[in-house]
């Protein structure tokens, strides 16, 4: 589990900032032509639980305490793949931010037509969200999203 925390690593947007990799890699619910990952190998919406949150709450707390005395503006949900699609994104977003830190996410904003994943994202500090394109052959020629996406559904959300 030792790859769920890491950096820290300065960041344009955030500072200084911690990632946490909630999700296994390439488990995506678009298969970008630009990802530097390559082809996504697990394209889903469907939301699922990949680890215990206490499991990334454990991960981060180390790593905060190897950093000790380093200046850290934010932990960032920022895994190699779409961070919402974690189930327990909930969970863990309330319980690391009782760490003190201000705390961010990095979507694609795929799921944010779902009501709970918007919930969620309120409890954030900072949500950065990406929309390539809203022409629909254009999102589809980029992004390669999994079938049942609908670009307007992802709009209205």
């Amino acid at each position: 589990m030792g790859s769920i925390a890491f950096g820290p690593v300065p960041s344009r947007r955030l500072g200084i900032s911690l990632g946490i990799n909630n999700i296994p890699p390439k488990t995506c619910s678009y298969s970008c032509v630009y990802c530097q990952l390559g082809i996504t190998t697990d394209l889903r919406i469907s939301r699922s639980e990949f680890y215990e949150p206490s499991s990334i709450v454990e991960e981060v707390k180390k790593r905060l305490k190897f950093f000790k005395g380093k200046k850290i503006d934010y932990i960032t949900f920022v895994p190699d793949g779409e961070p919402t699609l974690d189930i327990n994104l909930d969970k863990e977003i309330e319980e690391i931010k009782k760490l003190g830190i201000k705390v961010a996410i990095i979507t694609n904003s795929s799921l944010i037509w779902r009501e709970d994943v918007r919930k969620t994202l309120k409890k954030f500090d900072l949500v950065s969200v990406k929309i390539d394109a809203v022409d629909e052959k254009i999102w589809k020629k980029l992004n390669r999203p999994h079938p049942e996406l609908d670009i307007e559904d992802i709009l209205q959300g």
